[in-house]
Parts: structure tokens; C-alpha cells; sequence
């Protein structure tokens, strides 16, 4: 039996040579498409990580790794996305975001005592000529944050911190003060803008000056509630960064003065200068082998109306509380913690003030010390005579908030301020470098 081969024909070959090129054409065009948003999403759209440094301001700060493991912080490290921050009630740190290509400070989120939060993203675009914003996402945020986006950025940035209860979104540069828990956001709006979002995605703006609150309640998308603050800064600032540059001198109201025990010693000096992006005031004295010198800068109160009294003072009569605060970075001291009386501190902070039944000749005296070095074997005092509280302990060259609490509260008695003098700012020892930022005198208005 013989078998021969079979041939095949298509009934159709023009039909499946159009069908081949079609699909052929078809397959191009998508690789084409795919080539092209590929091309375009690589150069516009692609995101490197930022710089994210954590530095300690106070105590030790704890971290929880993304592969869940346990670490700690005890000057500066740099968490990698989904670690979790941890501070205790008694310590204090900050994040910072950096540009990687010009080193540009993006933002800073301080996390104050007993705060937590989890690093999510921290991204900028891979090229230059991208448009996209810098995207910074902070989640599980429970305690309270001090935020801080400084102006001359080029780039459109966005900060976002959430909490069960919602998102507070920054985009604007300003200074934020943020309290958030799983059922309720407070956002404090020093100078800026910024906003509130729930879950079910409704958001509301609160401008400078104002206080907003998202509540998370049950069977609700939200509630937004935004007010006036009622918060007013009684002292001058140290001026706006904008003509840093051509006016070295503080606002009207400061005045500034150096001494030294010794006149064949140098004196100390102190400027107003850009640091960090922001305006601050130096203090500093540099050298060895020196003796006791001091350096202090005091903002002098007076009353609104122009009302000239022998002695200048404000009034409290209309606010139900009072506030000192300050950013501290100590850059150096060579008197260890604050000398052998306690009144040695590279940073002193003090309020001349009035009490019940004061005579403005003999006011009353409110003071605060911060200091950095303190050996093991050191046995210098922690407090001052004067002082209510003891001298914060610091590390060196690092930034830290301090907020005074309510002195309404904190002073007891007859040493309640009633009007307000003086506020001065001092470095005390013999070598010293210290910078203040952001040192208010903050009254709460009473409820009208």
C-alpha cells in the first residue's frame, strides 16, 4: 500500500495575509503606545526617594524597622519608608525632608513628647523638568506635631499626615501645629494655609489665624469645625527672611548688649541671620581659657493704645492664659550643664513681669535655662534660684521646641502675671554658641 502525501490550500490566503498585517500592525501600535507612556512616565512621572533624616532632639527615640525589628535613635538616623516612630513623654525628635539633588530642605515634622507616627513616602521626581510636587505621606500620626515648610521652594510640594480620624494636607509654606488622635484632628495655622480631609474624602481649608477640627464620629463622614484662634503673639518676632539680606537689625522693641567680666577679653556678639531657612538670632563667643561673659538681646512691652507710662508693661487683663515658646539649638558651651550656681546656661530664657500688688521698680522674675554638656561626675545644680522648673538638657547642635504650659497655671499666688515688662534672651558662660528661633510670648484671649 502506498501512501502519498496530502497538500493543504487556503481557500483565502489574501484574507489571512490582511489578518497577519493587521495584527502585526495592531501589536506595533500597542508597543508603540506602551513604548511611548513608558518613555513619558520614566522622564515625567518617575519618583526617586528623598533624604529623610531623624535627629534627637532630647532622650532617646525609638523605631520600628519595616521588617519589624526594634531600633533605637539616640542622635540621627535615617528611616527608611514604613518604619514607625516612637517618642516618650520625656524625649523629643524631628524629621527632615531633603531634596537628594540640591539639598534643599523640603519640610520638618517635629514629633513632640509622647508621639508616634509611620513613615509611608518620601519622594521626589527622578528629572529636573518634571512638574510634579515633592510628595511626602506620614500615617498613623497620634500625639502632637510642629510642621514646618519653609518659603523658597521652587518645586509644588505635598505634606500629608493621617490618622484614623482623617488627613491634614500642606502644601503652603507656614508653620502648623497638629494634634491628632484616632477620633479627632486640631490643625493650628500660625502662618499658611492648609486643610483637613475626612474619610469620606470631604475636605475643609483653615487659613492663617485660624484653629481648624475634624471630629470622627459614628455614623458620620465627619465634622469640620473652624474658628478664629484665639491665641495672639504680645512680642515682636525677629523679623521676616526677606530683607535678611540689607537689614541686620532686629524689630523695633529689641535691643541687644554684650559684656565680659574682663575688658582685655573679647565680648561676645550677637546678628540676626538666615539659618536653616528661617530668621534667627545668634548669639556666640568663641575662644579658650576665657572668663565669665554674657550676651542678651530683650524685647521691651508696651500697651497698644500708646499710653506712655514710666515704666512700659502689657496689660493681661484680657487673656485667661499665657505661653512662652521658642526654638533652642546650642551649638557649643564649655561651662558644664549651667555653672556652679545654675545661672550659666548657653540659653536663658526670662520674663520680667507685674504681679498682685507689685511695684514696677521690683517686678517679678519668670527664667528657664537649656545647656547641653553635662559630664557624669558633674555636680552643678540643675535649677537656678528663681527658676520653677529644672534646666532642659539637650544634644548639642539640634534643634528643640520648648513650650513654657499655661504660666497662669504654673505660677501660683501672688506670682500670677498681671502685666508683662520684659522678655530677654540670654547666653551666659564664658565660650558659647547658641541660636533662637521663633520665641513668642503667646496670650489666650478670653472668651468674648
Amino acid at each position: 500500500m502506498v501512501y502519498g502525501t496530502r497538500s493543504h490550500t487556503l481557500r483565502n490566503p489574501q484574507a489571512v495575509a490582511w489578518a497577519i498585517m493587521l495584527t502585526s500592525f495592531v501589536i506595533f501600535c500597542l508597543l508603540m503606545a506602551l513604548g511611548t507612556a513608558g518613555t513619558y512616565w520614566f522622564l515625567f512621572e518617575s519618583r526617586v526617594e528623598m533624604t529623610v533624616r531623624l535627629t534627637v532632639s532630647k532622650g532617646r527615640v525609638d523605631l520600628i524597622l519595616p521588617d519589624g525589628s526594634p531600633a533605637s535613635a539616640a542622635r540621627q538616623e535615617f528611616p527608611e519608608a514604613n518604619s514607625v516612630i516612637q517618642v516618650d513623654s520625656v524625649s523629643q525628635g524631628y524629621l527632615t525632608f531633603e531634596d537628594n539633588y540640591s539639598k534643599q530642605l523640603i519640610a520638618t515634622v517635629f514629633l513632640m513628647q509622647g508621639s508616634s507616627l509611620a513613615i509611608e513616602r518620601a519622594a521626589r521626581p527622578r528629572f529636573e523638568w518634571s512638574a510634579a510636587p515633592y510628595t511626602i505621606r506620614l500615617r498613623n500620626a497620634i500625639g502632637r506635631f510642629w510642621v514646618d515648610l519653609p518659603s523658597g521652594v521652587a518645586r509644588e510640594r505635598v505634606l500629608e499626615i493621617e490618622s484614623e480620624a482623617g488627613v491634614a494636607r500642606f502644601s503652603q509654606s507656614g508653620n502648623f501645629r497638629l494634634y491628632s488622635s484616632s477620633q479627632q484632628i486640631d490643625l493650628h495655622v500660625d502662618n499658611g494655609g492648609a486643610e483637613l480631609r475626612a474619610p469620606s474624602g470631604e475636605t475643609r481649608a483653615v487659613k492663617a489665624s485660624e484653629i481648624g477640627t475634624l471630629l470622627r464620629e459614628p455614623f458620620s463622614s465627619g465634622t469640620f469645625i473652624v474658628r478664629a484662634t484665639p491665641f495672639e503673639q504680645l512680642n515682636a518676632d525677629f523679623g521676616k527672611h526677606d530683607d535678611i539680606d540689607t537689614n541686620p537689625a532686629l524689630p523695633f522693641g529689641w535691643a541687644c548688649t554684650s559684656r565680659a567680666n574682663r575688658l582685655n577679653e573679647p565680648q561676645g556678639s550677637f546678628s540676626r541671620m538666615l539659618f536653616e531657612q528661617q530668621v534667627v538670632l545668634n548669639m556666640q563667643r568663641l575662644g579658650q581659657g576665657l572668663d565669665h561673659a554674657e550676651t542678651s538681646c530683650q524685647y521691651t512691652f508696651s500697651e497698644d493704645d500708646g499710653i506712655l507710662l514710666s515704666i512700659p508693661r502689657r496689660s493681661l487683663s484680657a487673656y485667661d492664659s499665657l505661653y512662652i515658646r521658642a526654638r533652642v539649638r546650642i551649638r557649643s558651651q564649655d561651662v558644664t550643664t549651667c555653672g556652679i550656681q545654675g545661672s550659666e546656661c548657653p540659653v536663658m530664657i526670662q520674663l520680667d513681669y507685674l504681679g498682685e500688688n507689685n511695684a514696677p521698680e521690683r517686678p517679678q522674675v519668670w527664667r528657664h535655662g537649656f545647656y547641653t554638656l553635662r559630664p557624669p561626675t558633674d555636680e552643678n545644680p540643675t535649677i537656678c534660684d528663681t527658676c520653677l522648673q529644672e534646666h532642659e538638657k539637650i544634644n548639642a547642635d539640634t534643634w528643640y521646641i520648648y513650650d513654657s504650659g499655661d504660666l497662669f497655671k504654673l505660677l501660683p499666688g501672688a506670682r500670677k502675671p498681671e502685666s508683662i515688662l520684659r522678655l530677654r534672651v540670654y547666653a551666659s558662660g564664658h565660650a558659647y554658641e547658641s541660636i533662637i528661633a521663633n520665641l513668642q510670648v503667646i496670650g489666650g484671649r478670653k472668651a468674648q
